[in-house]
C-alpha cells in the first residue's frame, strides 16, 4: 500500500542465493547447544502473503530444524491483511504459524480487512492488531477498539511513526506543525494518542491488552546500542 507514513525505502527481495545463505546460517546455528529461538517472525514491505511459496519453503526448513533441535519457537507473521483471505489463512495455519499481526491502518481500516481479521481469529492461537498511532487516524483508531474487542483480538500493539527520509516530506505536508524526537531512531510525537487509547481501553473495560511500542520503550528493549538519526533527511542529524 502507499501509506502516507511509511518509513521504509525500497527493499530488495531476497533471491535464491540469499535464501540459501540464510538456510546455511540457520542450520549452523541450530547445531549450537545454546540454540533456543524464542520466536521467529516474517515481515516485509507490507505483503509477505504475496510470497506464499517462499513462506512455505522457509517454514518447511524451519520445521526440519525444529525436529532435529527439539526446540519449538513461536512463529508469527505481519500483514496488512488485504491478501489474508480464507485460502491463505488456512495455508498459514497448516504451515505451522501461531500468530498473525494485522496492520489495519494500511488499508484505512477497510471492511475487507476486518473480515479477514475475523477469519484469522478462528484459526490461530493469537491474532494481534499492530498499527501506528497516526494522528490523522485518531477517529478510526477509536472506532476500531470496540470492534476488535468483539472479534476477540488478544493484543493491540501501537506506537509512534518512525521518521526517515522516505516519509519526512509527506508527513511535513500533512502535519506541518508536528513535533519529532530522537531516541534510538527519530519518531513523530503523536500528542499522547497512544495513552488516550490506553485510557479508553481501561475505561470501557475491553478485554485485550495494549502494548505501547513507542521509541523509548523499544530503546529500553534494545539498549545499549548506537543511536543513528537519518542524516539523509534534511534537518535530521546523525549522532553516534
Amino acid at each position: 500500500m502507499n501509506c502516507q507514513y511509511c518509513f521504509l525505502r525500497s527493499i530488495k527481495v531476497a533471491d535464491k542465493k540469499d535464501v540459501f545463505s540464510y538456510f546455511v546460517k540457520l542450520l549452523r546455528n541450530s547445531r549450537n547447544p545454546a540454540f533456543a529461538p524464542h520466536a521467529i517472525s516474517f515481515t516485509g514491505p507490507g505483503k509477505p502473503l504475496r510470497s506464499m511459496g517462499r513462506l512455505g519453503a522457509y517454514m518447511r526448513f524451519l520445521k526440519r530444524i525444529e525436529k532435529k533441535s527439539r526446540k519449538r519457537p513461536w512463529y508469527y507473521l505481519y500483514t496488512n491483511g488485504i491478501m489474508a483471505n480464507n485460502k491463505r489463512l488456512l495455508q498459514l495455519r497448516d504451515l505451522g504459524f501461531d500468530e498473525i499481526r494485522f496492520h489495519l491502518g494500511a488499508s484505512h481500516f477497510s471492511e475487507e480487512v476486518y473480515g479477514n481479521l475475523k477469519r484469522a481469529i478462528k484459526r490461530f492461537k493469537a491474532v494481534i492488531v499492530e498499527t501506528p498511532s497516526w494522528p490523522p487516524h485518531r477517529k478510526k483508531l477509536f472506532e476500531m477498539l470496540p470492534r476488535i474487542d468483539d472479534l476477540g483480538v488478544k493484543h493491540l500493539n501501537i506506537g509512534e511513526i518512525e521518521i526517515t527520509e522516505r516519509n519526512l516530506n509527506r508527513i511535513n505536508a500533512i502535519m506541518p506543525d508536528a513535533q519529532i524526537y530522537q531516541c534510538f531512531a527519530i519518531h513523530l510525537d503523536d500528542g499522547g494518542l497512544v495513552y488516550d487509547i490506553m485510557e479508553e481501553v481501561i475505561k470501557k473495560r475491553y478485554s485485550f491488552s495494549v502494548l505501547d511500542c513507542n521509541c523509548f520503550v523499544k530503546s529500553i528493549q534494545r539498549s545499549p546500542g548506537k543511536n543513528v538519526c537519518h542524516e539523509k533527511a534534511p534537518g535530521l542529524w546523525a549522532t553516534y
